[in-house]
């Protein structure tokens, strides 16, 4: 009697197809995990009013169209105001920002270094200059010029900050427009992405990562490991670099601040190649380094990291999952194959539909979203011109600016006039 493995064994196709299959159905795995973990996490509500001094930067490149909402919206915090400060970092702007910033209640910071453009210098450029000064702010809180703080964000930052936790990230999300298909799949990818992952992760005691918008930063981390992160992936970049220093990042789940979806294909595309290439080098940089560190310390946060950076974009994870059965069943049919190659195919085709409907219930997204995924096709599709592009070795490492919503509208007039 023959044992059922023997085809696996001697057979070239079955043994590749199979060892495909292992990397996929792991990170299918991993993100269903997640996903299951953040439907069972619960945040702790706050705890006492607020004693911290916060200094809230924006960094902000030509903003003029939407700096003002910002600014409103962090000076109408519910948290008391002689407690903190709001100041714009006017960086390299050629537009209004700088006036409409100051005019909205901001102070204002104007910064001119044509030759060093990018989120990571303004950063840096502004912390120099705002962490020593009396009364010296207890941390800082970045927030992206095209969001909107919810009320509370300072207080559930600083609750989280006040608990232990010197390095905090706020739930990052998209504004969700019912109406427009492609951009409720933007939002529900930031979801998964931020909210799932990263409530999922605390659930199981592990840290998150930085996202560049919402995050806090005390002012004695700051102290001992400066602002050095330069990269198209800055935030991400940092959040690694505290992690090795012994400073996890902890999530704030009740911490919301809401950013303005990308208009357009082009918006959409330098989206894209600015998250997902970011997200490849820090995985190309860091994953060994981590591995080690974990190994030598012993410590299981590490590991976790190192694994969470291994896991492919979801567009790319569903690519994978939909061409590996392909091929499984092409194989199959032809007799190339053993049946038990496509074990793991299998898991990973039913384990990622079921991480998007187990993270999307957990945050109780809109019905539209779901029948918005009638749309995933087109999505993934978009998402090639995204990974040809980075497979063909370019630059993910420089600063890309994403159009904003009132620019594309200008650009679109543009070229409909005669």
């Amino acid at each position: 009697m023959g044992l059922p493995w023997a085809p696996l064994v001697g057979s070239t196709a079955s043994v590749l197809v199979f060892l495909f299959s292992v990397p996929v159905a792991l990170g299918s795995i991993y993100l269903l995990t997640l996903a299951v973990g953040s439907l069972c996490y619960r945040p702790r509500p706050l705890q006492a009013e607020p004693r911290s001094r916060l200094t809230v930067i924006v960094p902000a490149h030509d903003e003029a169209g939407m700096i003002a909402d910002c600014v409103r919206s962090l000076l109408s915090q519910r948290y008391q105001r002689e407690l903190y400060r709001v100041v714009v970092i006017a960086d390299n702007c050629t537009d209004a920002t700088a006036a409409i910033a100051a005019a909205a209640g901001a102070e204002v910071l104007v910064r001119q270094v044509p030759t060093l453009r990018g989120k990571g210098p303004a950063l840096r450029w502004a912390m120099d200059r705002l962490l020593d000064v009396s009364p010296a702010p207890d941390a800082v809180v970045v927030v992206d010029a095209d969001s909107i703080a919810d009320v509370d964000m300072l207080r559930e930052l600083e609750a989280v900050f006040a608990a232990g936790h010197p390095v905090v990230q706020a739930d990052d999300v998209l504004r969700i427009h019912p109406g427009q298909p492609r951009a409720l799949l933007e939002a529900a990818a930031l979801l998964l992405r931020n909210r799932v992952r990263f409530a999922g992760r605390a659930m199981f005691g592990l840290p998150a990562s930085l996202c560049g918008n919402g995050m806090l930063l005390g002012r004695s981390v700051l102290a001992a490991h400066p602002w050095h992160a330069f990269s198209g992936a800055e935030d991400g970049e940092y959040s690694l670099s505290l992690l090795l220093a012994g400073f996890p990042t902890t999530f704030a789940a009740k911490a919301q601040v809401v950013a303005a979806p990308t208009e357009g294909g082009q918006g959409a595309y330098t989206q894209s190649l600015r998250w997902d290439g970011g997200r490849l080098a820090l995985a190309r940089s860091w994953i060994w380094r981590l591995l080690i560190s974990s190994l030598r310390r012993r410590d299981s946060a590490l590991l976790s990291v190192a694994m969470d950076l291994a896991v492919p974009p979801l567009g790319a994870l569903v690519m994978a999952t939909l061409i590996g059965n392909i091929v499984f069943l092409a194989l199959l049919v032809a007799g190339a194959t053993s049946a038990w190659t496509g074990i793991l195919w299998l898991l990973a085709l039913v384990a990622l539909p079921s991480y998007l409907l187990v993270g999307l219930s957990s945050c109780r997204v809109p019905a539209a979203t779901y029948v918005a995924f009638l749309r995933a096709p087109l999505f993934l599709a978009s998402k090639l011109r995204v990974y040809a592009d980075l497979v063909r070795h370019l630059d993910a490492s420089r600063w890309v600016r994403t159009e904003r919503p009132h620019e594309v509208q200008a650009t679109q007039g543009d070229s409909e006039t005669p």
